[in-house]
């Protein structure tokens, strides 16, 4: 596999938790502890010595682990706050090569499966692996005059295209600084609760990875109260604002009852037959 290490999400990460917390990460995809280790949270993170260890796990694949060296001496708070870091940018990027790297084995075997090589077993999965439901457009705009029918409607969204995170752009945004970076985050729901919020330098940054149309990146949701009359007015970049209009849904005007029907929301915004195998 590439090496983890010279790959942005990680130089990031690791630049972050040196600057803010003083400790050093590293990757072992080899589990250095047994299964009878006593964990705190198994799905999250448990203490083995002075260090922190926080196992990676994607789609059911186990993918190594971060330790986070003497990061048990971090208070609940802390080690939550680098867990969460890990699991949002690592742990996709680690899948990503994994998928990346077996495919090449593929391509060179010419077997027919590709497997994930871990410490315990060798799975196989099929090589063209998509999200079990994809959205008609990696951009939607979800128009409500109340935030909390917003936030409703872009978890429903979010359930139902299967991702594996759920994250509000406010809290990472300090860790996106090219359009680049958007690309890391291929299992990723990026919600905006209020685009009037953002920066002109970040509305910048996300027309910059809009204009890559990146199929596998994140899937980005935007809540507002901007009708389409007043969005045209805004004094934003016009690739941009077109972007907004070109999937714009108008939640007020659906009854109450059927705002979140997963029947609804898929004719409007899912792919028919999305699943290859």
């Amino acid at each position: 596999m590439t090496n983890l290490t010279n790959e942005t999400a990680w130089v990031k990460v690791s630049e972050f938790v040196k600057d803010k917390f003083g400790k050093n990460l590293k990757y072992r995809s080899i589990k250095l502890i047994s299964d009878n280790a006593v964990a705190v949270n198994r799905d999250s993170f448990y203490s083995v010595g002075e260090d922190l260890i926080i196992p990676l796990k994607l789609k059911n694949y186990d993918l190594g682990d971060v330790i986070v060296s003497r990061g048990s001496f971090l208070d609940d708070k802390q080690k939550t706050e680098v867990m969460d870091l890990v699991k949002l940018l690592v742990e996709p990027k680690v899948y990503s090569l994994q998928l990346k790297q077996t495919e090449e084995n593929l391509q060179n075997s010419k077997a027919n499966t590709l497997s994930i090589v871990n410490s315990n077993s060798v799975r196989s999965i099929n090589r063209f692996e998509k999200f079990n439901k994809l959205t008609i457009s990696q951009i939607i705009f979800l128009k409500s005059h109340t935030e909390l029918t917003c936030n409703k409607v872009a978890l429903k969204i979010h359930e139902m295209s299967e991702r594996n995170l759920f994250v509000h752009l406010k809290d990472i945004i300090s860790t996106l600084s090219s359009k680049e970076d958007f690309k890391t985050l291929t299992d990723a729901t990026i919600y905006i609760n209020d685009i009037e919020s953002l920066s002109k330098t970040t509305l910048n940054l996300l027309q910059d990875y809009l204009e890559l149309n990146y199929a596998s990146g994140p899937l980005i949701l935007i809540g507002s109260s901007l009708s389409l009359e007043a969005l045209q007015q805004r004094d934003w970049p016009t690739d941009l604002k077109k972007d907004l209009m070109g999937f714009y849904f108008d939640i007020d005007r659906v009854p109450l009852s059927q705002q979140t029907s997963e029947e609804i929301l898929e004719l409007l915004f899912f792919q028919m037959d999305t699943v290859i195998s």
